[in-house]
């Protein structure tokens, strides 16, 4: 397979495969094919167009296939290409982990969308090495900009998932770091960093995040 130009590309999120309905229509899938209608009655709440922008976008990507038999009536059929199989013990995974995010009380976020943005994944990914200041999550994100990090480090908060920590001398010095709900999820993560750098290489994509390592270097994994 022809090598592809470099893409950024998070996973399970921005230019990956992410958001809430992805994870869902994937997790049904492990059972089986599935018809249009039999993903519309499963998601009753999701619109017939959005379901079907979905469906197109993880047909795209390579993580399921799309069969027509020829017959009248059509009938079409969606299920996980050999790519989307290689996600099931991650999908499963991340369906206990949503067990223990929710038993956490009333949460603000839905956490399956925010980890669908290009952003949310990296932040909380580089907090595992450890508490950071604001200025060294710039330096490990460079592509982010500051309004957007102050927006995705709230939200991480509002997730119950990162705290600040204020020191008590002057000048006032103050870290993010993860709770003990964010620590949670780390075999999650680097489930999903693997299956991210295995996906791009059987689909002829050049897999590059977009964060830099503690040294100062690209995390290239191609």
């Amino acid at each position: 397979m022809a090598r592809q130009k470099k893409t950024l590309i998070c996973p399970i999120g921005g230019g990956g495969v992410g958001g809430k309905w992805k994870f869902w229509i994937m997790y049904q899938l492990l059972n089986g094919p599935k018809r249009f209608g039999e993903l519309q009655r499963l998601f009753p709440q999701v619109s017939r167009q959005m379901l079907t922008i979905q469906l197109r976008e993880l047909e795209q990507i390579g993580i399921l296939s799309r069969h027509v038999y020829l017959q009248v009536p059509p009938k079409v059929e969606y299920r996980l290409s050999e790519v989307g199989q290689r996600l099931e013990p991650i999908l499963r995974q991340m369906v206990s982990w949503d067990k223990s995010y929710s038993g956490q009380g009333n949460q603000e976020v839905d956490w399956l969308i925010s980890l669908g943005g290009r952003w949310t994944f990296w932040i909380w990914y580089r907090l595992f090495s450890g508490p950071k200041r604001f200025g060294e999550l710039q330096e490990l994100l460079p592509q982010i900009s500051q309004h957007m990090l102050i927006l995705k480090l709230r939200e991480l908060e509002q997730m119950n998932v990162v705290q600040r920590r204020i020191s008590g001398q002057k000048p006032f010095k103050v870290e993010y770091m993860l709770t003990k709900l964010g620590y949670s999820a780390e075999s999650l993560f680097q489930q999903i960093y693997a299956w991210g750098q295995w996906t791009c290489d059987q689909l002829g994509l050049v897999y590059e995040g977009p964060v830099m390592d503690e040294a100062g270097g690209y995390v290239r994994q191609a």
